[in-house]
C-alpha cells in the first residue's frame, strides 16, 4: 500500500519527522451556518451613508447616522435590533425615485375649540405617543403651535409639521412625510388609542380630524440593489415596497440565488396594509416561494416595520432550527390594530389560503407571529400546491444544502479525489473515491440532519438514495437525495365522544 501525500515529496532525503494536514475527515456533526439579514429602504438627506452602498449596522441607532433619523432604512434598522440584537445585520439605501411625492396630511380642529381644564392630546404618529400638554383656555393658534413643536422634536418620526392657515380662518397642522414616495400614505397618526386616554376636557369628541396621509407617489427600484450584493449572500431580505414592479423584482433575484449554480439562497420580506380583501388581491396575484408578506390593517405602526419585527424574528429563529414553528413569538415595538382592526380566525384562514402571513395579539395587546408562509400557491399548471407553503420547509431546504455543500466540499472536492468506479481496490491514503463511499457519506449527514430534528424517516431515506457514476463525464458522480422534511406541528384536532 502507498500512501499519498500532499505537501512531502516521496524523493526527499533530509533526516527529520515531517506531518502535513488534512480535513477532509474534520466533519463529523453540522457545521456552524451563522445567517446574514439586509435591509433596502430609503434615506434621507441628512444621512451621511451614499446610495447602493452596504453598511454593516452592529449597534443600536447606528443607522440613524447612516440613513437619517425617522428615515424608512433608519426605523426598520431599529426595528431589526430591537427584535434581534444578535444576527448579522447590513442595509443599503436606494436612490429616491425621480419625480416622486411626498405624502401630506392636515390635523385639523374644529372652529373655536378650547380646553376647559389642563390635559392631554394624547396624538400618536407611526405608533410613537407624542403627547402634547395642553392649558385651560389655550386658543387653536396654542394648540397647532404646540402640536408643531412637539412632532418637530421628536427626530425619530418620519414627518415633520407646520402650522398655517385654513380656508375658515382657524389654524390647522400640516403634516408632510420626510421621504417621498408612496410609502408616506401608509404613515398613521390618531389620538386616544390606549384604553383610558380620552380628549383634554371641552373638546367635543369630533373636534379632532386626524388625517389619512395621501398623495405620495414613487418607489426605489430594487434592480438597482442586486448588482451591488452580487456574490454575497443574505438569508434574510428585507424591503419595504409593494408595488408588482418591485416584489417581481425581488422574487426573480431571489430566484436566482436560489438556483444551484449560484447558490446564495435567501428569503424575502415585506409588509403591507390594507383590509382583508385587499390582502387577498395581492396574495392571488404572486406566487413565488422565496417571499414573505405579512399585512395588517389600520394598524399604527408602518408596514415596513412590521416586515422588519418579522424578518428579525424569523432570521434569529430559523437559524437556530429552521424547522421549527414561529408561532407565538412577539413582534416588538409593533402596534397591533385596534379590536375592530384585528382580523377574526376566518378572515386569517382565508388570507393563509391566499399566501399572506397572520398574527395574532396575546391579553395585553402584544402583536404575536401565527404564521408565516411564503407566497407560492399554485404549480406551472394552475393547480394548487402545498410544496412550498411554509417559510420554514425553504429555510429547512436551504440549511440542508448548506450542510450537504460543506460536508462534499470538505470530504471530497477540496481535497482534489481521484473518482473510479465501484469494486475498484481502493487503498487508504490514496485519494481514490469510488460512488458508495460517497453514499456511506451522504447517509451519514443526514444521520445527523435526523438527530438534529431536520428530517425523519432515515431508512426510506437510504433506501432511496441514488449516487451513481455519470455515464457521459466520468468526473462527476450525480445524486438523487430523498430527505423527508420534519413537518411543523401547527394542528391538533380532536372529538369529545362523552358519556353521560
Amino acid at each position: 500500500m502507498s500512501i499519498v501525500f500532499n505537501n512531502i515529496p516521496d524523493t526527499i532525503r533530509t533526516p527529520g519527522a515531517y506531518t502535513e494536514v488534512d480535513n477532509s475527515r474534520a466533519l463529523k456533526g453540522l457545521v456552524a451556518n451563522p445567517h446574514k439579514a439586509l435591509i433596502i429602504g430609503q434615506k434621507t438627506s441628512s444621512g451621511t451613508a451614499s446610495v447602493d452602498i452596504v453598511k454593516q449596522i452592529t449597534s443600536d441607532g447606528l443607522a440613524d447616522g447612516f440613513f437619517g433619523v425617522g428615515s424608512i432604512l433608519a426605523r426598520m434598522c431599529n426595528v431589526f435590533k430591537q427584535n434581534n440584537p444578535n444576527t448579522e445585520l447590513h442595509a443599503m439605501a436606494l436612490s429616491i425615485s425621480t419625480g416622486g411625492v411626498k405624502a401630506t396630511g392636515i390635523i385639523k380642529f374644529e372652529s373655536g375649540l378650547s380646553a376647559t381644564a389642563d390635559g392631554y392630546y394624547y396624538l400618536m404618529v407611526n405608533g410613537t405617543a407624542c403627547y402634547v400638554p395642553i392649558t385651560s383656555a389655550w386658543s387653536i393658534t396654542d394648540v397647532c403651535a404646540a402640536i408643531v413643536a412637539k412632532i418637530n422634536s421628536m427626530d425619530m418620526l418620519p414627518v415633520v409639521a407646520s402650522v398655517s392657515a385654513s380656508a375658515v380662518g382657524s389654524n390647522h397642522v400640516n403634516v408632510t412625510a420626510k421621504i417621498s414616495g408612496s410609502l408616506g400614505n401608509y404613515i398613521n397618526i390618531r389620538a386616544n388609542y390606549y384604553t383610558g386616554q380620552n380628549n383634554p376636557a371641552g373638546w367635543s369628541v369630533n373636534g379632532i380630524t386626524h388625517p389619512t396621509m395621501a398623495s405620495g407617489s414613487g418607489a426605489p427600484e430594487l434592480d438597482e440593489a442586486w448588482a451591488v450584493i452580487a456574490g454575497t449572500q443574505y438569508q434574510h431580505i428585507i424591503q419595504p415596497y409593494d408595488d408588482a414592479a418591485n416584489l417581481t423584482s425581488l422574487e426573480n433575484e431571489l430566484e436566482d440565488r436560489f438556483g444551484p449554480l449560484i447558490d446564495l439562497q435567501g428569503h424575502g420580506y415585506v409588509g403591507v396594509r390594507g383590509t382583508q380583501a385587499e390582502l387577498t388581491t395581492l396574495g392571488n396575484s404572486r406566487n413565488s416561494p422565496h417571499n414573505t408578506i405579512i399585512g395588517a390593517d389600520d394598524s399604527p405602526t408602518s408596514p415596513e416595520e412590521w416586515a422588519a419585527a418579522a424578518g428579525a424574528v424569523a432570521a434569529w429563529n430559523l437559524n437556530n432550527d429552521p424547522a421549527r414553528p414561529l408561532y407565538g413569538l412577539k413582534l416588538k415595538g409593533i402596534l397591533a390594530p385596534p379590536d375592530a382592526g384585528r382580523f377574526t380566525r376566518a378572515e386569517r384562514d382565508i388570507l393563509l389560503y391566499d399566501g399572506i402571513s397572520t398574527w395574532i395579539c396575546d391579553v395585553s395587546g402584544n402583536v404575536l407571529l401565527e404564521r408565516l408562509l411564503t407566497t407560492y400557491q399554485t404549480n406551472l399548471t394552475g393547480s394548487i400546491d402545498p410544496s412550498y407553503l411554509d417559510i420554514c420547509t425553504m429555510l429547512t431546504l436551504m440549511e440542508i444544502r448548506y450542510q450537504y455543500k460543506a460536508r462534499m466540499t470538505t470530504r471530497f472536492i477540496t481535497q482534489r479525489f481521484k473518482l473510479a468506479d465501484d469494486g475498484f481496490p481502493v487503498q487508504p491514503g490514496s485519494y481514490v473515491v469510488v460512488p458508495k463511499t460517497v453514499k456511506s457519506e451522504i447517509i451519514a449527514l443526514f444521520a445527523e440532519l435526523q438527530d438534529a430534528g431536520l428530517i425523519e424517516n432515515l431508512n426510506d431515506f437510504k433506501n432511496n438514495l441514488i449516487v451513481q457514476r455519470n455515464s457521459a463525464d466520468k468526473t462527476r458522480v450525480d445524486v438523487i437525495l430523498p430527505p423527508d422534511l420534519v413537518n411543523q406541528f401547527n394542528i391538533i384536532a380532536s372529538v369529545i365522544q362523552f358519556i353521560l
